[in-house]
């Protein structure tokens, strides 16, 4: 049985408290939140749809603490160069971190519980992956996670305005 039908968090997203794998020269905001999406620029089927729900969402979220990672998945094909232009065309809340290689964004991935395999079968290097969307504290503890790209993106903003709230009001006792 999924957790998110036992629990009754209240939360749209699934409701996990469990430790993140830290990122060498990523810190997300102390006192905020970080939304950790493992993708590709070149996929066609669901990153595209995940980051207009990521636009969207910052765009919602706009001024609270809430970044927006990038994780790209294809670190052979995504240069630094293009992964920069494209989170800036994305919005400011958007960073981007790259892997040494597929392997390593592959065992980066699964310590999120994300899958992503490339399949050789095309002319292109295809990547089959996840895509769901990973919700992080300032200490890499993850807290939410969203399993589909289909969102009510109303509900992903409350929940991440409650773990903003539910943060602030635990950092000042």
């Amino acid at each position: 049985m999924m957790p998110s039908l036992l629990n009754n968090s209240g939360f749209y997203g699934m409701a996990i408290d469990e430790p993140g794998e830290n990122l060498t020269g990523y810190q997300p905001p102390q006192n905020g939140l970080s939304v950790i999406f493992f993708g590709y620029r070149q996929c066609g089927t669901v990153c595209p749809v995940q980051l207009v729900n990521l636009m969207e969402l910052s765009q919602l979220l706009d001024g609270a603490e809430v970044e927006f990672l990038f994780v790209t998945l294809d670190p052979e094909n995504d240069t630094p160069e293009v992964l920069g232009q494209t989170m800036e065309s994305l919005g400011k809340a958007f960073r981007f971190y790259r892997p040494e290689t597929h392997r390593a964004a592959q065992k980066l991935a699964s310590t999120y519980n994300d899958f992503a395999v490339k399949q050789r079968s095309s002319e292109d290097d295809l990547i089959a992956h996840s895509a769901h969307l990973h919700v992080v504290t300032g200490e890499f503890r993850r807290r939410l996670v969203y399993t589909t790209p289909d969102l009510n993106l109303k509900l992903v903003e409350q929940d991440l305005r409650r773990l903003l709230k539910d943060k602030n009001s635990e950092s000042s006792i």
